[in-house]
């Protein structure tokens, strides 16, 4: 059951929803913000209703980020339509996986994959920050359709992160710097989220009267943030990357040992 809502409410709602846009379309990780946020803000919320909810509000704000750094950055299309194809796919696998599994192996292994982004990229002094193409062109695409379907299936599997670890796979692995990477990120978890947004929506699980004001603010603060990253360039992103994986790890393991 919903509580009153007041235009104050609404407004808190969209803030919060600007801030997670923002840290989202640099690095990923808008959920550190958003999800506590909402179960503050609507603890009447259901848990499936605050993904849906969450899920509808960051897939806008997600495709504006994409489309600010494609339309800026260049990236081949050979990467960006294969990885986008790979990670709808098998997001839709991940999500029936994540039925049969136990929550906390779950959290237990986004802590360990978190744990190694932090310790590879803080030793890496040089990791994102000049582009180095690792494959041949003609095996790019085969590459890039891996990489989407490994990080799609991680969104639907266990979903927290997501966007961060398609920052780092999409550096390590093909070699792209961290702003192309991003940019190709954006267009992939927007494709992956669209598998599990589709389910919840059909399910009833989108609140749209709180999809509006979140919907909004993430857009402008995804607006923002993907403008702040490709102006304040490599070295920038690769300090919040650093950041939000800390706080990821932090979160994750409060969370298990409360538990």
């Amino acid at each position: 059951m919903l509580a009153e809502l007041t235009p104050e409410l609404l407004a808190l709602t969209a803030l919060a929803g600007l801030a997670a846009g923002l840290l989202d379309s640099i690095v990923g990780g808008g959920g550190l913000i958003l999800t506590p946020a909402m179960l503050n803000l609507h603890p009447g919320l259901s848990i499936l209703q605050t993904i849906g909810t969450q899920r509808t509000s960051s897939m806008f704000g997600t495709s504006v980020a994409a489309w600010n750094y494609l339309s800026r950055i260049p990236v081949e299309r050979r990467i960006v339509v294969p990885a986008c194809i790979g990670a709808l796919v098998a997001s839709a696998i991940g999500v029936q996986f994540a039925k049969r599994l136990d929550p906390e192996l779950l959290k237990w292994t986004v802590l360990a994959i978190c744990a190694v982004l932090a310790v590879y990229t803080a030793f890496r002094k040089d990791f994102g920050l000049v582009e180095s193409r690792r494959y041949p062109l003609e095996k790019e695409a085969l590459v890039a359709t891996g990489v989407g379907m490994a990080c799609g299936f991680y969104n639907g599997l266990i979903g927290p992160g997501t966007g961060t670890i398609m920052v780092f796979a999409f550096v390590s692995v093909l070699g792209l710097d961290f702003l192309k990477s991003s940019g190709v990120s954006k267009a992939a978890n927007v494709a992956a989220d669209v598998s599990s947004w589709t389910v919840l929506a059909i399910g009833g699980f989108v609140v749209w009267v709180l999809a509006v004001p979140l919907i909004l603010g993430n857009m402008l603060g995804s607006w923002i943030g993907s403008h702040l990253a490709i102006r304040k360039g490599q070295r920038f992103v690769r300090y919040v990357f650093l950041g939000v994986v800390t706080a990821l790890i932090g979160k994750l393991a409060f969370d298990l040992l409360r538990g």
